[in-house]
Parts: C-alpha cells; sequence; structure tokens
C-alpha cells in the first residue's frame, strides 16, 4: 500500500464520525416532507446543529417502449423554477414495495404498464440534508397504453427519445436530474441498455 493512502487509512480508521441525538423539533410538518431540526453532540464532544428534510422515499423508472425508444417526461419544478426532462418518478405511499410504486407510477404518468422490470439500485438524492431514498428500475413496456392517470395538479408531457439521443442529451447536461442520470448509468452497467 503506497504511504499517503495508508496514512489516509490510519486516520479515517482512528476518527470517530459519529453523531449522537440529542433533541429534535419539527419545524415544518409540510404536504411531500417534514423539517425537523436536530441536536447533536460530534465524538469529540463538540455541539452542532443540523436541519433534515423528513421524506418517506421515492422510486424512478427508466423505461423503454417497444420499440426501442426511451420515455422521460418534462415538467416545471417551482424549485428551479424552470422545466426538467426526467425518467417516471414518483414517492412511496407508506409501507409500499418500492416495485409497486414503480409500476403505479409508470402507468399514471405514461399510461404503459411493464412487460418486465429489473431493479437498478438505491440513489440518495442528497444526504447531507435528506433521508430520502430513491429506488431505481428498468422497465421494458407493453406495446398498448392506456390514459394518463395524472395528480390532479401534476402536469407534464411525455416524450420519447432513441437512445443515441439519450446519450448526447446526457452529454450535453440536457438532462440534469440525479436519479435520471443515476438510473441511466445503472441500467449500462448492468447491461440492459
Amino acid at each position: 500500500m503506497q504511504l499517503h493512502r495508508l496514512v489516509a487509512y490510519v486516520i479515517y480508521v482512528s476518527m470517530n464520525l459519529t453523531e449522537t441525538t440529542l433533541s429534535k423539533q419539527t419545524l415544518l410538518d409540510g404536504i411531500v416532507f417534514d423539517v425537523e431540526r436536530i441536536d447533536v453532540a460530534l465524538a469529540d464532544g463538540t455541539r452542532s446543529k443540523r436541519d433534515i428534510v423528513r421524506h418517506r422515499g421515492g422510486v424512478g423508472i427508466l423505461a423503454r417502449s417497444a420499440n426501442g425508444e426511451f420515455l422521460l417526461v418534462r415538467q416545471f419544478r417551482k424549485a428551479i423554477e424552470s422545466e426538467s426532462l426526467e425518467i417516471v418518478a414518483g414517492m412511496r405511499d407508506p409501507g409500499e414495495n418500492p416495485q409497486v410504486t414503480g409500476e403505479r407510477e409508470l402507468l399514471e404518468e405514461t399510461g404503459y404498464k411493464a412487460k418486465s422490470i429489473h431493479y437498478l439500485g438505491r440513489y440518495l438524492p442528497s444526504p447531507g440534508y435528506t433521508d430520502e431514498v430513491d429506488d431505481l428500475f428498468f422497465a421494458e413496456l407493453e406495446t398498448n397504453a392506456s390514459d394518463l392517470t395524472l395528480d390532479a395538479d401534476e402536469r407534464l408531457v411525455v416524450e420519447r427519445y432513441p437512445y443515441e439521443e439519450m446519450t448526447r442529451m446526457f452529454h450535453e447536461n440536457k438532462i440534469v436530474d440525479g436519479k435520471s442520470i443515476a438510473a441511466w448509468f445503472f441500467a449500462k452497467d448492468k447491461g440492459y441498455i
């Protein structure tokens, strides 16, 4: 082992990174998430505060149609004040199996059912401030679609792209949504695309 790697390893092994919760306060009881302020003690006794977004988790589905095109949804995202091009996604209902959530969201947002669905992996959107965990899937779609069944306040457009265009959009930062990037590269790594 090289000396600089050995030194980094020894420092890491000897450092206690644990934070102990001293108290919690709910700052926001929201529609989609809650926010807690947590007082913590670091291993060396230093005290600090952490604001944590509590989220029940979600799913993302990279969906490929029978003709080989990938289905993405374009929607306005108020947090960034612009449209975003993303894979199909949604929040889990309490206690819901992630694959069930994914199949429900796929049908609601695209009108398609999955002919086959494969688990890709987990994605943590931003563990520095949220406990959200998203499970990602790859789906091959059935040929026929039904009407969309969007939520009352949901507005989106379904768009279709061939593999080459998807690759170009990722390389040119036309798709910058984290779960979409993670799903694409998980699917490539696992040989689904």
